[in-house]
Order: C-alpha cells, then sequence, then structure tokens
C-alpha cells in the first residue's frame, strides 16, 4: 500500500505571514492538530503543531524548578491574557517546525509508519516532487487502516 492511499489529500494549509491567532483560530474549527505552512506556490516550508502553540514546562537553567515557557520566554501563572496579545502579533514562521519529515505519495505505508513512530510529529505531510503539499498523513489515518475504515 502506498502513502496516496491512506493520506488525507490536500489538506488545509497557512503561509508563513499569517498570525498565530489566525491558526489557532482554524485549527479549532477543523479540529486539526496541526497545519503544513506553505509559501504561494503551495511549496512546504514547515509545519505548525498545536504543541507549538502551548506553553510547555522547561527546567530553569542552574535550579531543579520547572517553569512555563512560550516561544522561548518563561511566562507566569497570569499569562492568557499575554499569550492572547501575542498570537495576534506573532507570524506563524516564528514557531513553525522546519525539521519534519515529509513523505511522497509513493512511499510505502510501512515506511511512513516508521517515520511517525520515530520522529516528534504527528502529523506528517507528503509532498510531490516540487515539495508541494498533497496531502497528510497522521496517526490517526493508521488507527482507521487497522479498524478497516478507510
Amino acid at each position: 500500500m502506498k502513502v496516496a492511499e491512506l493520506m488525507t489529500p490536500n489538506p488545509d494549509t497557512i503561509g508563513p505571514e499569517a498570525t498565530l491567532e489566525e491558526a489557532a483560530r482554524r485549527i479549532l474549527e477543523k479540529r486539526y492538530g496541526s497545519l503544513p505552512v506553505v509559501d504561494r506556490e503551495g511549496c512546504l516550508l514547515g509545519l505548525l503543531q498545536v504543541e507549538e502553540l502551548l506553553p510547555h514546562p522547561e527546567n530553569i537553567p542552574f535550579s531543579d524548578v520547572e517553569a512555563l515557557q512560550l516561544f522561548g520566554e518563561w511566562v507566569d501563572g497570569e499569562f492568557l491574557e499575554d499569550i492572547y496579545r501575542r498570537y495576534q502579533k506573532t507570524p506563524v514562521k516564528a514557531v513553525m517546525r522546519t525539521d519534519i519529515p515529509r513523505l511522497h505519495p509513493e512511499d510505502p505505508v510501512g515506511k511512513a509508519l516508521e517515520t511517525l513512530l520515530t520522529c516528534e510529529v504527528r502529523h506528517l505531510p507528503v509532498v510531490d516532487q516540487g515539495n508541494r503539499v498533497v496531502g497528510i498523513l497522521t496517526r490517526s489515518d493508521f488507527l482507521k487502516l487497522i479498524l478497516g475504515r478507510r
């Protein structure tokens, strides 16, 4: 079986200059876990995952204490209003992941599954020979395959 048979074709994408506010709204509306980030020609630049939009715990240097960090900055407990202000101004390109594997429609699904299980992304963009996004493959797609619901 090939990736093209399992992927979701023509996924929603977003441009690198869009704000995080726009990206977050689209992710929520579509119930997606990520959006491929593309240039004007539809070529893949990166991936914006929900995880990049949320604060995450980090060890404070030279300490055993963990604190929340967002977009590379420390945040405190009274941060929701501040996050929203940042979302309104920050472009997607500032936080998107660029170190992501990509698949081709003709790749075997075994290779795709191995990639999903061994990398830190849950959604793999599928690109054509010109690096244009033609689909996306997720862990849920494999669950559907296992349950016979393609």
